[in-house]
């Protein structure tokens, strides 16, 4: 941690300091936890940027304050000073007494506090959900900012990118309907947007990367734009070119032969592998819901529409239950409204429209009421 307190009760932030005055504080000053009141050391080493640390074997709950690497801390000065010189109200490492927690930095805002972590070490969901929940119960925003996973992914370019579990929790989703993921990458000082995010299979997601050095990052925090039609070409050929490897892959590795009810509901179909139709394995709303890549879901629901002599667009709600049920999901309102979805999009037209452009075009408009 950066902070401590003195005998005297006074507030000593460590990188404040130069590491000589640190050396003096040390020889005539002991240092205290703010949290627990327990004696820490002040540790002033060549690599890692002085910090304070508790004592070994001490009783404090050290979950948010011990461990910490020198991306960590210079994340949080790095942010702290920016805040600051803009004329914000910011505190650094506060301890919050009702909740027990320790937000990296606590940001008063028009509306509400705002506590903002930046993440460097995993943290499982369960903890992320109890700090959350936490903050959300006395009335405060929390931000995550993560630090920037280390892909060589492209600025201003829109390309396939992977988003871990832990990380999708952090996903913005603002009422212009154009979710982005922000990052902070502490090395190179700079915000990292993965804008108009597009779910594609798992934790596969096709996305606009953009970058902000941290100077010029703004407070409230930049909002992507949405994109363009014409950019949004770039995400259809991408998601089509993902469609045509998931199933080369399932077709190449399946164990389960005519089992295989993808496999089979395409057979029936009298569908071509190698060129299926550009209405099956489009993305639509909620299908993040389905943990099945479009192109598999929406030909086996064909083939189910064919059985019960319907289409899409014309199932009921219990039919839609019936099935997810055979693919062995739970039936929740998400999943429904994803498979409705697709049927609205598909219509009886659309089906006899299989001009790329066009199914595109009514994609778009689809995903961003446009």
């Amino acid at each position: 941690m950066l902070i401590a307190y003195t005998e005297q009760q006074q507030l000593v932030i460590s990188y404040q300091h130069s590491r000589e005055a640190l050396q003096q504080y040390r020889q005539q000053q002991q240092f205290f936890c703010p949290q627990c009141q327990q004696p820490v050391q002040l540790k002033i080493g060549k690599l890692i940027i002085p910090h304070f640390a508790h004592i070994a074997n001490q009783s404090c709950d050290r979950r948010f304050a011990e461990g910490e690497s020198k991306l960590h801390l210079q994340g949080k000065i790095q942010l702290f000073e920016w805040l600051k010189t803009r004329g914000h109200t910011v505190e650094l490492e506060p301890f919050l007494t009702k909740l027990s927690q320790r937000p990296d930095l606590l940001l008063q805002t028009d509306h509400y506090p705002l506590a903002i972590e930046f993440q460097c070490s995993p943290i499982t969901n369960e903890n992320w959900h109890a700090r959350t929940e936490g903050y959300k119960r006395n009335n405060i925003q929390a931000l995550w900012l993560f630090q920037t996973p280390r892909n060589n992914y492209t600025s201003n370019a829109i390309q396939k990118i992977r988003i871990s579990p832990i990380l999708q929790n952090a996903i913005t989703e603002p009422s212009n309907k154009v979710p982005y993921l922000m990052t902070y990458d502490a090395q190179a000082a700079r915000f990292n947007y993965w804008t108009n995010l597009l779910p594609v299979h798992g934790h596969t997601f096709i996305a606009k990367v953009l970058t902000i050095p941290l100077e010029q990052q703004q407070m409230p925090f930049f909002q992507p734009r949405l994109i363009t039609r014409e950019a949004f070409n770039t995400y259809w050929h991408i998601y089509k070119k993902l469609c045509q490897q998931y199933v080369y892959q399932r077709l190449m590795h399946s164990k389960k032969g005519v089992q295989d009810l993808f496999l089979r509901s395409c057979y029936e179909l009298n569908l071509s592998l190698h060129a299926l139709p550009n209405f099956i394995g489009i993305p639509v709303r909620n299908a993040k819901a389905i943990p099945i890549f479009s192109v598999e879901w929406q030909a086996i629901l064909l083939h189910y529409c064919r059985q019960l002599q319907l289409r899409p667009c014309e199932l009921e709600k219990g039919d839609i239950q019936l099935f997810l049920t055979l693919l062995n999901l739970d039936a929740t309102n998400l999943r429904v409204q994803a498979v409705k979805n697709y049927g609205k999009l598909l219509g009886h037209s659309f089906q006899h429209h299989n001009h790329c452009m066009w199914i595109r075009d009514e994609i778009y408009r689809h995903l961003y009421n446009r």
